[in-house]
């Protein structure tokens, strides 16, 4: 039904209530509550009353009985003026007004000023009534949820309802409805906060691989059983695989015979075979996960099992025959597919037969390769490093320390890796070579000033299929052969090496650079992850230990802010501090804050009196 507009009229207005200030030719002119006037054509509007309108929004009249005025419309549709009158008794804007919004609530009634209003069924009374008090009881319960949260009185039973925070502070979500109902921020360095605040969570929750979007399951994929192929038996040969204690991956060990190192390699190229099911999850993941928590592996734990030298009887090995020359240089002589008995050692077994053979012609050979290295400007540099692993639930940190032993197995890798990628080079086959420029400016190390200078001068290590110079190693070319098991540009090297001993065709550069490409960026992230989490469980350390007190070392300075080392941790972290410390200074230092959450820790400095 057409209504003629009228100045003073009570309309809608995009749901708000509006009067008629004037009426022109083509538009009106309405006052919208809040105060706002817009100049609208009459069809954006909807009449609801003739007025005159006092005050906008209009009072609202005491709500009628809506069951009685059920029964009195006795199922009629009646006009909307008609609706007025029998529900309040007027014909006013108030009233229009309080009728419109009981409409509006579509429980009682439906309809509106253009069609009239219809009385709903007893049936729909009733479940719109069960829907609003289910509506108003769920306001309610959140209301109390959030008082709760506020107070920090969260229930067990609450959990459920807190999810969505974890999700936050996990990293899987962006927001949350109660951290915005609470007033606070949708961070995940917030919602940890929260969630520690309120117990839900303790500092054992690690949310960082989460954060970073890393599975820590492990690979679900077969391996290819191991071929039927020809080994050369080197069982008589003494094989040591050296490592730290608790390690569970051995995928190297070492010998001497004939006057030439023996490094043997495990060999799980010879089951994981380019593209197969196994290699693209290897790729996907780059390289092992290491956390204080767990290890994540790339290969399925079953390649560790079959293949991790000593932990069978006998080992399908790649085996690398490698001369020292007497100038230091590490040349590759034999390399073959062999069959091994490796007997398992830690570090410190090791050091008890340092003077038996084969350890004793190994250091020997391999100390005239590492003074060549020193020669052709090797960059040694040695930084405080330090083994994190959680244990039922306490973190411990153990320093580890530069020793004999562990050199003797480092210089082995390095000759290992040296001589395959010369081998390589000369025969221009393809092979993740690793390169790395040198400091722009002359460096060398000494006191742990200059290491960490140096540290911070080195660039990034790159992976390409072309050989080049390692500048820190001092070796050109140089490429990583002794992990398979951990690295995937490892497993690359030796499945290409495996393809050139049977005589196959060699991959090729072009596939080779594709999946470096995609295993070197996910190795990457994971190890900026490690860096990550192993200042988490430190910082957890610290707060499970708040009587520590260690030494700590300034090494940088930038403007007012200097960074400090604490050698027992293997920690830095930056202050600023007003009093006079000088470079390489050695204080004493114990935790006041610590946050993990934040991944922050003020720590204060106690200076030595000759500082002060």
């Amino acid at each position: 039904m057409a209504v003629s507009l009228n100045t003073g009229a009570l309309v809608l207005y995009h749901g708000k209530f509006a009067a008629v200030t004037a009426i022109n030719k083509e538009k009106i002119e309405i006052r919208v509550e809040g105060g706002a006037s817009k100049s609208v054509r009459s069809k954006d509007v909807e009449f609801l009353h003739r007025g005159p309108v006092s005050s906008l929004p209009p009072k609202r009249l005491p709500e009628p009985d809506c069951a009685e005025l059920l029964e009195l419309m006795d199922g009629e549709t009646l006009p909307f003026s008609e609706f007025l009158l029998l529900a309040y008794s007027a014909d006013t804007p108030e009233a229009a007004a309080s009728a419109w919004e009981l409409i509006s609530r579509n429980i009682w009634f439906r309809g509106g000023p253009a069609e009239g209003v219809t009385g709903r069924s007893p049936e729909e009374v009733a479940a719109a009534l069960a829907a609003r008090e289910a509506k108003e009881e769920e306001k309610a319960a959140r209301e109390a949820l959030l008082e709760r949260i506020r107070s920090g009185a969260v229930l067990p039973e609450d959990r459920v309802n807190l999810r969505e925070i974890e999700q936050v502070a996990l990293g899987n979500s962006p927001s949350s409805r109660l951290l915005r109902d609470l007033g606070i921020e949708a961070t995940p360095e917030k919602a940890h906060h929260l969630l520690l605040r309120l117990g839900v969570w303790d500092f054992l929750t690690d949310p960082w691989p989460s954060r970073a979007g890393i599975e820590l399951s492990e690979p679900d994929c077969a391996l290819a059983p191991l071929p039927e192929e020809e080994r050369v038996d080197l069982t008589a040969m003494t094989a040591y695989a050296i490592d730290d204690e608790g390690s569970d991956d051995p995928d190297d060990a070492v010998s001497f015979a004939d006057g030439l190192i023996w490094v043997h390699v495990a060999d799980p190229a010879a089951s994981v075979t380019p593209e197969s099911d196994a290699d693209n999850e290897a790729a996907a993941r780059g390289e092992n996960l290491y956390l204080p928590e767990k290890v994540v592996h790339m290969l399925p734990p079953e390649a560790t099992e079959r293949f991790g030298l000593g932990l069978q009887p006998l080992s399908p090995a790649l085996s690398f025959g490698i001369r020292i020359t007497p100038d230091g240089t590490a040349k590759l002589e034999k390399m073959v597919l062999s069959t091994v008995r490796v007997e398992r050692l830690t570090y410190h077994s090791a050091g008890e037969r340092w003077e038996e053979e084969p350890l004793r012609s190994l250091r020997q050979e391999l100390e005239r390769f590492r003074e060549r290295r020193r020669a052709d400007g090797a960059l040694f540099i040695q930084l405080p490093e330090v083994k994190l692993r959680l244990v039922d639930g306490a973190v411990q940190i153990t320093p580890c320390f530069v020793t004999p032993e562990r050199e003797l197995v480092a210089n082995a890798m390095l000759a290992a890796g040296s001589a395959v990628a010369g081998w390589a080079a000369e025969r221009e086959i393809p092979l993740p070579f690793v390169t790395q420029v040198p400091p722009e400016a002359e460096m060398r190390g000494g006191s742990i000033v200059e290491m960490f200078a140096l540290r911070r001068a080195c660039a990034p290590s790159a992976v390409q299929c072309s050989p080049g110079r390692h500048a820190g190693l001092a070796l050109e070319p140089y490429v990583r052969v002794t992990s398979p098991l951990r690295r995937y540009a490892d497993l690359l090297a030796h499945q290409q090496l495996r393809r050139i001993l049977k005589n196959e065709e060699p991959l090729s550069a072009e596939w080779l650079e594709k999946r470096l490409v995609l295993s070197e960026a996910a190795a990457l992230q994971r190890r900026r992850l490690e860096r990550t989490v192993n200042e988490y469980w430190t910082l957890v350390y610290l707060t499970q230990h708040p009587e520590w007190t260690g030494r700590a070392i300034a090494v940088d300075r930038q403007d007012d802010r200097l960074t400090f080392l604490v050698p027992e941790l293997a920690y830095e972290y930056k202050n600023r501090f007003g009093g006079k410390v000088n470079l390489g200074e050695e204080l004493t230092v114990y935790p006041v804050a610590v946050d993990p959450a934040a991944l922050t820790a003020r720590m204060r400095i106690d200076l030595h009196p000759e500082a002060e």
